[in-house]
């Protein structure tokens, strides 16, 4: 925790005269997403206030603000950790996603679209591939994914999709062996670019369905064998997940 506490004070001088709840949260959130603080961590009121120098209510309403998002958990007595998924969740997750970003493809009407948002995670995807940065490549891939999300051009759904992918990023720092989980789809999101750059809307509306239901598959199969249905904590050395407590 002393390590992770010295890296976030870094982020301090994000925070500016004017901070706010909602500043603090976008940094935790930023750093919860890049699994700064792991799933089934604990969350120190006082490390962390004194990190960014912000006040114990501040603090306090910017997890009450991450809980409601989902990312963060409060257990009586014992205080506020990084939320740990359950296989229901990640389901549910991805029943979300198919119902939103089928939907932003369906709708997009007559091309052509804007995709160099689309275009760029596609190579920045690659890109960390090459350099066998597989975390990297998820990143890349929640990036492809948003920037779709975008096309719609609508500000509830961005942020909307903004939590979802917050917490399926949960999901990803759960899983063992990165690259056989994220590698297959940077050819996929290639393709669902492809089709789009030629105006095959239902082409790319088809292509993604299938991208999830085999995405899906893959995070349960990850969650069935070191999660559980129980879903708490994080890994442990007998290969099942369990919360943990570090020091502050």
């Amino acid at each position: 925790m002393a390590e992770q506490l010295t890296g976030l004070a870094d982020d301090r001088a994000l925070l500016g005269r004017t901070s706010t709840a909602e500043r603090v949260s976008d940094i935790l959130r930023s750093r919860i997403a890049e699994g700064y603080f792991p799933p089934g961590t604990r969350l120190s009121e006082d490390g962390i206030g004194g990190a960014l120098g912000v006040s114990r209510n501040t603090l306090r309403e910017s997890f009450r603000l991450l809980t409601h998002e989902r990312l963060l958990i409060h257990e009586l007595n014992r205080g506020v950790f990084v939320r740990v998924l359950t296989v229901e969740d990640v389901e549910d997750i991805y029943r979300t996603r198919a119902l939103v970003e089928c939907a932003v493809v369906r709708g997009l009407g007559e091309p052509p679209y804007g995709l160099e948002g689309l275009a760029g995670a596609v190579e920045d995807g690659r890109r960390s591939a090459r350099e066998g940065d597989w975390k990297a490549v998820g990143t890349a891939n929640i990036h492809f994914h948003r920037e779709l999300v975008a096309l719609a051009g609508s500000e509830r759904t961005d942020e909307l999709m903004r939590s979802v992918f917050a917490e399926l990023r949960l999901a990803f720092h759960v899983v063992d062996d990165p690259r056989r989980l994220h590698e297959p789809y940077i050819a996929r999101n290639a393709e669902i670019l492809a089709a789009l750059e030629t105006g095959e809307r239902e082409t790319a509306e088809r292509l993604l369905a299938v991208y999830l239901e085999n995405s899906l598959k893959r995070v349960v199969e990850v969650y069935l064998r070191r999660v559980g249905d129980e879903g708490q904590g994080v890994p442990s050395g007998s290969g099942r997940l369990r919360a943990t407590v570090p020091r502050d």
